[in-house]
This record gives structure tokens, C-alpha cells and sequence, in this order.
């Protein structure tokens, strides 16, 4: 049969505005992914001389799709951690925030090798800290300014939603028992984001941002939440912090002297509070170390102990968290990347490596 000139020309035609509109629809779908969340003018809620709150009116994360197929999440392709920043348990899981290679590892042991973890994502760039409520994790994904959560969902976790232009370089999350809420640290602009999860919905919204005027252009690495109080570790600002939870208004100030400037987090622990120090003033690794003290103020005098000869590692120390009785700090730039130990008594003891 012989087809005509303009019966091909008409056939092309409806080919191209298929296809035009299969584009239209998946860049539809895409945006929805990663559109960034509607800007709301800022309704202040509380300010002091130090501080300021915005009431946010629960700005809502973008939900995204989530998949009925069940399958495992797939296993680390690393026999090794690349600058490991934290590592938690929550529930029946171990988590290794593996921030160079850009993934989030979890495991039910400790004692699994490392290329064994199963990886929640790697899509991420830089993250640098978990938590969770018992049903959402959400992870701070660093160097793209946002917050991913996810969940539980046929046999594996899945990424349920994503809080876009979370401040810059969003650092460290923990979540409150006390207020159920997730508090979220941008590390350079001296923002707290505190989010909730919906009961009824399970999304996870932007409640309010609280901000210490002080820190804003300042590099302040995490946050310490003890009771009604929050304590910033120093940053190039050259000194610690202590704020009201609520209000975030400055109740103290600890100078520091330059050669710990550069802390990375700050645990309280008996009698004393320890500090992992991931480098000086002006950013010389070289300087990295461990003290404690029992009184902040002695900081800036230089009074403090150093402790960091109990560990036989010449790395970088960051986070510290409390798991099944001991203490596990991870550690970059070194052999062992992970280190754990226990306080009895304010005694430092049973100090060994873990991967």
C-alpha cells in the first residue's frame, strides 16, 4: 500500500507531540521530587538581644513516591569506612553515617564487616548525622542543603520525603524526647530548624526556626541538647555557648583558647565535659585532640585535660555517641576510623577499636 506525503508528515507530527507530552509529564513528576518548598515571609514569634524565632506555621515536606516492590536495600560495595562522622543505634539497627562516600550504612550487629551493612542511600552528598522517633530517620544531607526522611516500607527503607534549603551545610540533627521534635543545626548560619512529624499523616514539617544572631557566618560543627538547654561547641567564633532551648537566647559564653577553637562536639559525661577537638582556630588538623574539663570556664585559660593519649590514634575525632553502655566516637584520617570506650567513675577504660 503506498503512503502518502502528508499521511507520513501527519503520522511524524502525532509521534512528536506524544513524545513532547511523555517530556512534559516526566518533568512534571521530576519537579515534584525536587521543586524547593513554597517561601512563607517569616512571622517572628520571639526575639531577644541574642536571638530570634520564626513560626514557620508547620511548612510540610515534599512527599515523594514510594515503591510496593519488596526487596532488600543493597550491600555496601566498601570493605572500609571513608571519614565515618557518626554512629547511632536506633531500634533494632546499627547506623554508620559513612560521609565520604557519600552513603548511610545500617546493620542489626556490630560485629558485621563493614562491606556486609546494607545501605539505606546513597544519594546523598556529605551527610554527617542520623536520628530518629521510632518511625522516621531523617538524615542530614550536608552539602545539598536538606533534610531526607525515610521509613520502613516493603522490606526496606525508602525515601518518603525531602525538606529542601535547609539552611547551609546542615550539620547535626538530634530529636527530643521532651518536645518530640527534631531539632536540625545549619552549621554556617546559626539556624535551628525544629521539625515534627504529623500523628495522623506521618509528614514531617517545619515547625519553627530558631536562630543565635551571633553564630551566623560562623562554622559551629554540632549542638548538645541538656534539659532546657543547649550547648554549641566553639567554632571559628572562638568560644562555646549555652542557650535556652526555647527561646535560644545566649545565657553563657566560654572563650576558648585557638588551639581548640576548632571543636567538633561537646558530651557531657559524668563530672565532666568532654570535647573532641577536629582541629585549631585556623583549621590545622595537625592540632586535633580530646579533653575534658569539669568546669567550661577554665577553657579559656587553657585549663583543661587532654585525653587523648587513652586512645593509640593520631586521627581526627568527631561525634560521640552513647550506645549499649559504652561510648563510640568515630575518626577520620587514621586506620581505625571508630573507637569506643567506657567511663566508670570518671575513669577512662575498656578502650578498643571497632572498624
Amino acid at each position: 500500500m503506498k503512503i502518502g506525503k502528508k499521511s507520513i508528515l501527519l503520522f511524524l507530527s502525532i509521534i512528536s507531540c506524544c513524545m513532547l507530552k511523555q517530556t512534559l509529564v516526566m518533568a512534571e513528576e521530576y519537579s515534584e521530587c525536587v521543586q524547593p518548598q513554597d517561601k512563607q515571609e517569616l512571622s517572628v514569634l520571639e526575639e531577644t538581644d541574642t536571638s530570634i524565632v520564626y513560626d514557620m506555621g508547620m511548612v510540610p515536606a515534599i512527599e515523594l513516591s514510594v515503591s510496593t516492590l519488596v526487596f532488600e536495600n543493597p550491600t555496601n560495595s566498601y570493605s572500609t569506612l571513608k571519614t565515618p562522622a557518626q554512629i547511632v543505634r536506633q531500634g533494632e539497627n546499627y547506623f554508620i553515617v559513612d560521609c565520604y562516600h557519600n552513603q548511610i550504612l545500617y546493620s542489626r550487629t556490630l560485629e558485621t564487616p563493614v562491606k556486609n551493612w546494607k545501605v539505606m542511600t546513597n544519594d546523598v552528598s556529605l551527610p554527617h548525622s542520623i536520628d530518629s522517633d521510632g518511625e522516621a530517620y531523617l538524615v542530614t544531607d550536608t552539602e545539598n542543603n536538606r533534610v531526607l526522611v525515610f521509613e520502613w516500607r516493603s522490606g526496606r527503607f525508602q525515601n518518603t520525603q525531602c525538606l529542601n534549603d535547609i539552611g547551609v551545610r546542615p550539620h547535626y540533627i538530634e530529636y527530643d524526647e521532651q518536645t518530640q521534635s527534631f531539632f536540625v543545626w545549619s552549621s554556617m548560619t546559626g539556624e535551628m530548624y525544629v521539625m515534627k512529624r504529623e500523628p495522623h499523616t506521618g509528614t514531617v514539617c517545619i515547625q519553627e526556626i530558631r536562630k543565635v544572631k551571633e553564630l551566623a557566618d560562623f562554622y559551629v560543627r554540632s549542638f548538645t541538647i541538656a534539659g532546657d538547654q543547649i550547648l554549641f561547641p566553639s567554632g571559628n567564633n572562638g568560644y562555646m555557648l549555652m542557650v535556652d532551648k526555647k527561646t535560644f537566647e545566649v545565657q553563657a559564653r566560654f572563650p576558648v583558647t585557638e588551639e581548640i577553637a576548632g571543636m567538633a562536639f561537646v558530651q557531657p559525661i559524668g563530672s565532666y565535659f568532654y570535647m573532641t577537638i577536629s582541629s585549631d582556630l585556623s583549621y590545622d588538623q595537625s592540632k586535633a585532640t580530646m579533653i575534658r574539663t569539669k568546669d567550661l570556664n577554665s577553657l579559656q585559660n587553657g585549663k583543661y585535660e587532654n585525653i587523648y593519649d587513652e586512645f593509640p590514634t593520631d586521627g581526627i575525632p568527631y561525634y560521640i555517641d552513647y550506645i549499649n553502655g559504652l561510648y563510640y566516637m568515630t575518626n577520620h584520617s587514621s586506620e581505625k576510623s571508630i573507637w569506643r570506650f567506657a567511663v566508670e567513675n570518671n575513669e577512662i577504660g575498656y578502650v578498643g577499636s571497632l572498624y
